[in-house]
């Protein structure tokens, strides 16, 4: 799994060594795993943009020290395992 900022989202790129996700829920907690695993240790969770207000999506990921979200805005055209899947997976920054 591979990671790429830009300055309107996150993008979680498949490695071709990375098994397919079979849900939604599976492709946000391998990222958070990558995630917690390297420099930012710790410092991600999972975050629910629909308890916040910003979209209906459920799929999303937080930086607790930056105060950065990032979640799926393309949730009701692609589903996010299928988008990952496929070789990569657009996360909004929020």
């Amino acid at each position: 799994m591979n990671f790429l900022y830009t300055d309107s989202g996150l993008r979680v790129g498949r490695d071709s060594d990375d098994k397919p996700a079979r849900k939604e829920s599976t492709v946000i907690f391998r990222a958070l795993k990558a995630l917690n695993a390297g420099e930012t240790r710790g410092h991600w969770s999972r975050f629910y943009p629909d308890r916040h207000g910003l979209t209906s999506c459920r799929i999303g990921v937080r930086n607790r020290t930056r105060g950065l979200v990032y979640w799926h805005g393309n949730y009701q055209i692609e589903a996010a395992h299928e988008a990952f899947n496929a070789g990569g997976l657009f996360l909004n920054k929020g």
